[in-house]
């Protein structure tokens, strides 16, 4: 008997019937690539736009009076809620800040009665690991991708820039100017200097600036918003906004590296911005590469109820170095150390795990990693659907 044309298409194809249609096995591969190539490309528009932005101007908003620290010249005893002592600060503090401890034990601050704040455990925070850190095949190809992206800054002209201001200018050292405070310029211009210095030795462009924000009064941090968003014309990868605390015991900031007296370095990091998550992050990746290459050298990371100007970009932090019963020596020491380490916990140095990651937030990262899963999930489907097909014109 003579087969019809119908006959004849149906048998010549690979098919599967569900609920009534056929599916052709023909459209599978095309479906697929198709699926997995919007999702790459996605994927990299998603890394493409994080990097273009992530040094870009950002337009100025407006901002309430903000102290920063505690205005009447006093600083905050911090216990665990057994009254065992845990740290010491001169931050404007409230309740649910959060402080990750030298140890990284995290502490979420309960209750404050006077001086004193009261701070229970939330266990230990997960820390990442920065120098000679195996990315894996996901890292890897992130990497790939920044390299791409660098690559593509490069051949354009741009640098590797990193700015670098005080808000508080008077900031100075008792031991070596007699003084803790002095205006128009404090010793804390010395010490972003240093770190200006050690990071220009690596290779770095630094954009420092001297502009002065004096009074040293709430209304400090709207005056040197203006100056970070200056700074970030020059669209660097990180900006540094250079700090030394306020509490009289010298010895709580003082460690000893490599046979010489330095100073801590505390990382501060404001809650009340919208990119505290991704600033987080990058505090943790600084702090890994201190606690690495430098044990000892920082003292922790403070999430305080402020804003510090870090709404700006996901890379504004402030570092204080030590604290103003130090010398201005120590306090340098440990700027030309941070320096070192600083360009790696920023993704910017080669050869440091997780680079390209930390230029991304979890939520993108998220929903690159939901785009490529999608992409094996529809190809899994598509498979399914047709390999009744297959088998069946394996037969014919």
């Amino acid at each position: 008997m003579k087969k019809s044309t119908t006959d004849r298409i149906t048998n010549s194809m690979t098919v599967n019937r569900i609920a009534g249609k056929y599916i052709y096995l023909p459209v599978y591969l095309p479906a697929a690539a198709a699926v997995l190539a919007v999702s790459i490309f996605l994927s990299m528009g998603i890394i493409l736009c994080l990097h273009a932005s992530a040094g870009a101007a950002v337009p100025m908003t407006p901002l309430g009076e903000e102290w920063g620290e505690r205005r009447d010249g006093g600083y905050y005893r911090i216990v665990n809620l057994e009254g065992q002592f845990l740290t010491t600060t001169a931050l404007d503090i409230d309740v649910d800040d959060v402080f990750i401890a030298e140890d990284n034990e995290r502490w979420i601050i309960d209750r404050i009665d006077g001086d004193t704040a009261y701070a229970r455990s939330d266990g230990k925070e997960k820390m990442p690991t920065i120098f000679n850190n195996s990315p894996g095949l996901a890292g890897m190809a992130w990497q790939w991708a920044a390299q791409l992206v660098s690559s593509a800054r490069r051949q354009n002209g741009e640098k590797k820039v990193i700015g670098i201001f005080q808000t508080h200018n008077d900031e100075s050292y008792l031991p070596t100017s007699g003084e803790e405070s002095e205006t128009p310029q404090g010793d804390i211009h010395e010490v972003g200097l240093a770190l200006k210095e050690s990071l220009e030795k690596q290779g770095y462009t630094v954009v420092y600036s001297d502009n002065i924000h004096l009074p040293h009064d709430g209304q400090a941090y709207l005056r040197s918003r203006r100056t970070a968003a200056e700074l970030s014309k020059d669209r660097p990868t990180t900006i540094i906004d250079v700090h030394r605390d306020a509490v009289p015991n010298a010895a709580s900031y003082r460690t000893t590296i490599n046979g010489e007296q330095v100073a801590k370095v505390r990382i501060v990091v404001g809650r009340q911005n919208p990119n505290k998550a991704m600033n987080l992050n990058y505090a943790k990746r600084l702090k890994a590469a201190m606690d690495e290459r430098f044990p000892g050298l920082s003292r922790g990371i403070f999430m305080a109820k402020g804003n510090y100007n870090q709404d700006l970009g996901p890379r504004m932090i402030l570092l204080e170095f030590g604290t103003h019963t130090l010398s201005l020596d120590e306090a340098k020491k440990a700027a030309a150390l941070v320096g070192e380490v600083l360009p790696a916990a920023a993704g910017m140095a080669p050869g440091t795990g997780a680079s390209a990651q930390s230029q991304m937030g979890s939520a993108a990262m998220n929903t690159v990693a939901w785009l490529l899963g999608l992409s094996v999930v529809g190809g899994g489907i598509w498979y399914f659907l047709n390999k009744e097909g297959f088998w069946r014109r394996r037969r014919n």
